[in-house]
């Protein structure tokens, strides 16, 4: 991850609100202490939302692959724009290298934390303590991986793993397993767990 933070300043270069700003000063960190990088002047004076929305996504490539950003406040359309735009975004009352270092600390753990979780996330069903039992939550697996359809998910498995039973947690039963071309072979059980939720037991009658 790289070692800058975007902040908003005034002409006297102290932390401002971003709509108040006048530019945006990168700093980046080298060794154990912050330098400007590079500065970027911008002025919401007189914008409407249009305006507003294409001022930021101008600014945004000047800032050096920067994505953390930090302001005494930032709301409505310029939030949105960082946001959408991959931005960590801050608030505070004033500046210092110490809140700077706290700032990349705090990202840095939660970019190794979403990595362990994406890391830990199993695309397809994988065998419990007890033999022959596997298991798949395939809601959290489309809400990471949404290019992820439950037939890719399970039918690989179904068709070439050995199992006496394969619990799914899903929203609902895929259709595609309801009329599973040879019905003869499975035995599908639903348990409903919550709103939009339910636990499909499947069986394999003939491995």
């Amino acid at each position: 991850m790289s070692n800058k933070i975007a902040v908003i300043l005034n002409s006297k270069k102290e932390l401002i609100h971003f709509e108040e700003g006048s530019c945006i000063t990168v700093y980046n960190k080298s060794g154990s202490s912050w330098k400007a990088e590079n500065t970027v002047s911008y002025s919401l004076d007189s914008l409407d939302i249009s305006d507003i929305r294409d001022c930021i996504k101008a600014v945004i490539p000047e800032l050096n692959s920067c994505k953390i950003i930090i302001a005494k406040t930032i709301s409505g359309i310029p939030y949105i724009v960082f946001d959408r735009a991959g931005f960590a975004i801050f608030e505070a009352a004033s500046l210092s290298d110490s809140l700077l270092d706290e700032i990349l600390s705090d990202v840095e753990e939660a970019s190794k934390k979403k990595s362990f979780s994406t890391a830990e996330l199993n695309t397809s069903p994988i065998e419990t303590e007890i033999p022959g039992i596997y298991f798949l939550n395939l809601i959290e697996l489309q809400e990471k991986h949404p290019e992820i359809s439950s037939k890719k998910a399970l039918q690989g498995f179904i068709e070439n793993t050995p199992f006496d039973k394969l619990e799914v947690i899903c929203s609902h039963i895929p259709p595609w397993l309801e009329n599973y071309p040879s019905p003869r072979r499975l035995t599908c059980i639903s348990e409903e767990q919550g709103k939009n939720i339910c636990k499909v037991c499947i069986f394999k009658t003939e491995k």
